[in-house]
This record gives structure tokens, sequence and C-alpha cells, in this order.
């Protein structure tokens, strides 16, 4: 478990990719992406998912440590948080230090899917990617 000011911290840290791929959008994408703190000292992993079957739905999430969600944004899937608010989509989760990931607030202006993972990759100071794979 992270102490919140770590997790924080990890956020607000300046990203860039490990690698020049592009990112894949196409339905069906299941992915992985090497990331890392502009100095090098911290890497991270930003988790792109799409089914094959519902176009609006995505989720956009960042991992430190394999198994440590700091955030994940989901598009199309509604949520609810341990004290029983349910929200719509889009929402946003962040790492909380006792609960991890398990509450989210609710996003405004992700109007589709390059939109919103626009909004994720400023959320945690990561510029946006170069994009492969169409949104059909």
């Amino acid at each position: 478990m992270l102490e919140q000011w770590r997790a924080d911290q990890l956020l607000r840290v300046a990203k860039v990719y490990s690698l020049s791929s592009p990112i894949n959008l196409a339905q069906g994408a299941d992915d992985d992406y090497p990331v890392e703190s502009d100095d090098g000292s911290e890497h991270f992993l930003l988790d792109i998912w799409r089914p094959k079957r519902n176009v609006r739905k995505a989720r956009f999430q960042l991992r430190y440590r394999r198994d440590i969600v700091l955030a994940r944004l989901c598009t199309s899937v509604p949520h609810t948080n341990p004290d029983g608010l349910q929200l719509g989509f889009p929402h946003m989760h962040r790492y909380r230090e006792s609960d991890g990931d398990k509450w989210a607030e609710k996003v405004d202006g992700t109007t589709d899917l390059t939109s919103a993972l626009d909004y994720f990759c400023k959320a945690v100071n990561l510029p946006a990617p170069d994009l492969q794979g169409g949104l059909a």
C-alpha cells in the first residue's frame, strides 16, 4: 500500500512514454504501454482496454509497481462508491490510501473516446499519445 502523499506525488510527476509506438484505440484493444517519469526514476504502465462490441466503452488506467492502480477512467459503465453513491459515466477513479481505486468521481466534458483519453492523460500528467487504429 502507498501512503496518500506518495500516490499524489506519483500522479503529479511529469511522465513520458518509454517506447515511441502509437497507442491502439481500436475495438478489441487490450494493451499496456510502459511509461516513466521524465527523469526515468519511476516506471508505470498505461493500460488501454476496449471491448469488441460496445463502441463507447473503454478503460484507461495508470498502474505503478504493476499492481497499484493510481488512476482509471471508465467511459460507459456506471459505478457505485463504497458509501452507496451511484455515478454514471464517464467517471474517474483515483488512488486512496485506505481504499485503493474503489472510489470514483463523475467526469464532465469527455464526449468521445479521444477526448476521454486526452482528459485522462492530463489528469495523470502524461502527454496525449499518438494513436493508431480507428475508433470504429
